[in-house]
C-alpha cells in the first residue's frame, strides 16, 4: 500500500490500495445520517431564538408608543424626540418582522438602533 506525507493512504486504484473517499462522498455521507432529534432541536432552538426577538422587539414598540402619547398628552410640543419615538417604534416594528421572518441577526441590529433611538431622548429638546 503507498503512503502520503501524513502516512495516510493515497488515492490509487491498484489492487490491495485503500483508496480515501474524496470530499463530495464524505459530504453525501453524512447528510445520510439525519439525526432526528438533533433536528429537532435546531427547529426547536430557532424558533424560541425568533419568538425572544419578536418579544423583546414588541416590548421595544410599546415602551415607544407609550412615550409618544404620554409626551403628547403632557402637551408638548412635537420637536425632535417626536423623530426619534417614531424611529423607535420603526425599527421596533422592523426587527419583529425581521425575528418573524427567520432574520434574527438583522432583527437584533434593528432592535439596537431602535434602542439608541430610544435612549438618545434626554440629548433632543
Amino acid at each position: 500500500m503507498a503512503m502520503g506525507d501524513r502516512g495516510q493512504p493515497t488515492q490509487r486504484g491498484g489492487e490491495g490500495d485503500t483508496v480515501r473517499p474524496g470530499a463530495d462522498e464524505l459530504r453525501a455521507h453524512f447528510q445520510s445520517q439525519s439525526d432526528a432529534g438533533l433536528v429537532r432541536d435546531r427547529s426547536r432552538q430557532a424558533r424560541r431564538t425568533r419568538g425572544v426577538r419578536m418579544a423583546a422587539a414588541v416590548v421595544l414598540a410599546l415602551l415607544s408608543l407609550y412615550e409618544l402619547v404620554w409626551r403628547f398628552k403632557g402637551g408638548a410640543q412635537a420637536g425632535g424626540w417626536t423623530v426619534v419615538y417614531g424611529m423607535g417604534l420603526g425599527f421596533a416594528g422592523l426587527s419583529a418582522e425581521l425575528a418573524r421572518r427567520g432574520r434574527t441577526r438583522w432583527a437584533y441590529a434593528a432592535f439596537i438602533a431602535g434602542a439608541l433611538a430610544l435612549a438618545t431622548e434626554d440629548a433632543l429638546p
